[in-house]
């Protein structure tokens, strides 16, 4: 049975490590491997802390599968309020994918991403060689409306894509 719970600052090490173990999964030939096997667990744990710490409202919602956490997702509404609400993260554990979790965690973005800015889009950004994340995207609907190369945490450069939901409404119906 799947739910899914606010996040709060105690959760800060567990959104980490799931943050860290699906870039492992997931990012394999985009960002190097010394750095996913040595450096972003700390990184993520860092990231977390900081935006946990800042005055900006945070949302973050963990998907646990009975009781157990596998998921996350995160949206920071006034990164680039010209664009949209911005979903800047959604990650499931690997031997979780295929159950809809993915798509829970989506419906509870936009159903957020409606509630705080009605009338605006959804977006986020993907990695282009992230293929997998790319086809879920695309199979919800959203359109890609940019593609531009940029810095990643590890220090190199990757394509990313920037996918975009008009009506984030419509990621909440049943059957997405």
């Amino acid at each position: 049975m799947l739910s899914l719970r606010p996040a709060d600052s105690d959760d800060i090490p567990l959104i980490a490590a799931l943050h860290a173990q699906s870039w492992r999964a997931s990012y394999r030939g985009i960002l190097p491997d010394a750095y996913l096997d040595e450096r972003a667990d700390g990184d993520r744990l860092a990231v977390w802390r900081a935006r946990f710490a800042s005055e900006t409202p945070l949302w973050v919602r963990i998907a646990c599968w009975e009781d157990e956490p596998v998921g996350f997702v995160c949206l920071l509404p006034d990164e680039a309020p010209e664009l949209g609400v911005y979903l800047d993260n959604l990650h499931v554990r690997g031997d979780q994918q295929g159950r809809g979790i993915g798509r829970a965690l989506m419906a509870a973005a936009a159903a957020e991403a409606c509630r705080i800015a009605p009338g605006r889009p959804l977006y986020l950004w993907v990695y282009e060689r992230n293929a997998d994340a790319c086809a879920v995207y695309a199979r919800l609907g959203g359109e890609v409306l940019e593609r531009r190369e940029e810095d990643t945490a590890a220090a190199t450069r990757a394509i990313a894509l920037r996918f975009h939901w008009t009506d984030p409404a419509r990621l909440c119906q049943p059957g997405i």
